[in-house]
């Protein structure tokens, strides 16, 4: 009997966070760039089953293997392209293909994203609003105007004279597996040697869309919730049935 009380409670406890992975996926689902996130589940701690006799039970016999708990396993990440939005801004950015815009944080740590909503601070760098400044291939991108034009390769020049003002730094990865979620869209890259140089297919004036399916993930709710609701339900029958068997035994 204890073990229906294991089997219920673990499947409350993995719906419970799978509902959150669903609604971080749902609450960013309008961010540039996001990549939506899967939690996996599996079975934790096989038992093997055996039969022993009702008052001999120095011998048994083997009958099977059980698992009481269900648990996360990991957080999957996709990491397929989302569709664009043509924005027409200049200093908004897409990339075709594999590849990450790669920005520097104020404490001077890389991070990864999608997401080429950028601005230009009161300094005059490009940057990523409240992450950090966009890395070039010669570092952090100062420009002299926000009027710039940007080619397929990521080279950035001044609209207006054509002067060369640097070159938008685009890296890959070989084992995506390596990347780690540091935040909305943000990646961090746990081993240096994983970096790949990328084929550059930057696009001006386009934003690449969450990948999230907003229709998709509010199905995945409404199961969750109903498992969750089941599972409940059977944690208090369970309940009841021990509350009933306490007192048969003290009669």
């Amino acid at each position: 009997m204890f073990k229906g009380f294991y089997t219920a409670t673990s499947g409350m406890l993995t719906q419970s966070r799978i509902m959150n992975t669903i609604s971080n996926n749902i609450s960013n689902a309008s961010t540039p760039g996001y990549k939506a996130d899967t939690l996996a589940t599996t079975t934790f701690g096989e038992v093997l089953i055996h039969r022993t006799g009702n008052k001999d039970k120095s011998t048994y016999t083997p009958l099977n293997d059980s698992s009481m708990i269900r648990t996360a396993d990991e957080l999957v990440t996709n990491y397929t392209e989302g569709n664009l939005d043509f924005t027409e801004r200049q200093l908004d950015f897409a990339i075709s293909g594999k590849g990450f815009f790669e920005i520097q944080t104020p404490d001077g740590e890389s991070r990864y994203s999608r997401n080429g909503s950028f601005a230009v601070d009161q300094e005059g760098y490009l940057t990523l609003q409240h992450i950090g400044r966009v890395i070039g291939e010669d570092g952090p991108i100062q420009l002299p105007t926000d009027d710039i034009n940007v080619d397929k390769d990521g080279n950035v020049s001044n609209a207006k004279t054509g002067d060369e003002l640097g070159q938008l730094k685009v890296t890959d990865f070989t084992d995506y597996q390596l990347l780690q979620k540091v935040g909305e869209g943000m990646f961090e890259n746990t081993d240096p040697a994983n970096e790949l140089e990328s084929d550059r297919g930057v696009m001006q004036g386009a934003l690449e869309r969450s990948n999230v399916s907003t229709m998709d993930e509010m199905l995945g709710m409404i199961t969750s919730q109903r498992a969750f609701q089941s599972a409940s339900q059977i944690a208090k029958q369970y309940d009841q049935l021990m509350g009933k068997a306490v007192e048969l035994g003290a009669l």
